[in-house]
């Protein structure tokens, strides 16, 4: 039987980190995982025995009101903004990871390109990632300023997924968590710019062949970056949750090995 990571909690100002490494192979450095919009550190869960496996010390995070993490009042959570969540990861990385591999998903995404900019991450890898705002707004209409945003199931299964089983889809409807409307707002009306020249590492933008989202286009934030993308098919949005998605998190990993700034530095 093939034995997997070792798995520890952290919190860090409320947060819930889970910590998960392979003792047995030489350590890499540290992953940091930061989740999109509803979801939480479970959306990472399926990939990450491959970047155990490959060396790599994986730190998945939930953001506040998100899936273990603290509870915060009702206008206190309406009222977030976006650099309240960069600021949170930010805290993460300061605590845990000083020196680690950003990995952001859809909303996480936009988080982890802000983070990267204030910072020097070893790299930076985007998946179904929300674009920089000069990309352009991704919604013409807004949500109700008093109102959490939570998606239905039919809803999730349409935009987020290619294919999946019932089973797997009543399980996400288990975890999934309203987000601010503050949030979304300001992520899809393309008013949250990124000084992409102030990102400096390597950067692998990952997503979909096609995405029923409505973030920006892969290719448009590969171009923006200078580089190529990973276009992925017969996946969908949430391609980590999807069984033909598991197999991304090798490529990834493979990628981290050859590219990380820090690559071959112990993990501690």
């Amino acid at each position: 039987m093939t034995r997997g990571p070792q798995w520890a909690d952290h919190q860090v100002d409320g947060m819930l980190v889970r910590e998960a490494r392979d003792t047995r192979v030489p350590q890499r450095g540290h992953v940091v995982m930061v989740h999109g919009a509803q979801q939480g550190w479970w959306v990472f869960e399926r990939w990450i025995p491959p970047f155990t496996h490959s060396g790599w010390t994986c730190l998945a995070l939930s953001l506040p009101n998100h899936t273990g993490s603290r509870v915060l009042p009702e206008q206190e959570f309406l009222s977030l903004t976006v650099m309240d969540y960069v600021h949170d990861v930010l805290r993460v990385v300061d605590r845990l990871a000083p020196r680690a591999a950003l990995l952001g998903h859809s909303m996480g995404g936009l988080l982890t390109q802000l983070v990267a900019e204030r910072t020097a991450p070893d790299a930076l890898v985007l998946v179904s990632s929300v674009g920089p705002g000069q990309l352009g707004a991704m919604r013409t209409t807004s949500f109700p300023p008093d109102e959490p945003v939570a998606f239905g199931r039919d809803l999730i299964r349409e935009r987020w997924f290619h294919r999946i089983s019932e089973t797997a889809m009543d399980a996400v409807m288990t975890r999934v968590c309203p987000e601010p409307p503050s949030v979304v707002n300001a992520y899809s009306d393309g008013s949250v710019h990124v000084d992409t020249r102030a990102v400096r590492c390597p950067v692998l933008v990952v997503g979909p062949q096609v995405d029923h989202t409505p973030v920006h286009d892969a290719r448009r934030i590969a171009e923006l970056y200078g580089v190529r993308p990973l276009l992925v098919p017969e996946v969908g949005h949430s391609m980590m949750l999807e069984d033909e998605g598991v197999h991304v998190a090798s490529a990834i990993t493979q990628w981290l090995d050859a590219n990380a700034v820090g690559r071959g530095r112990e993990a501690h």
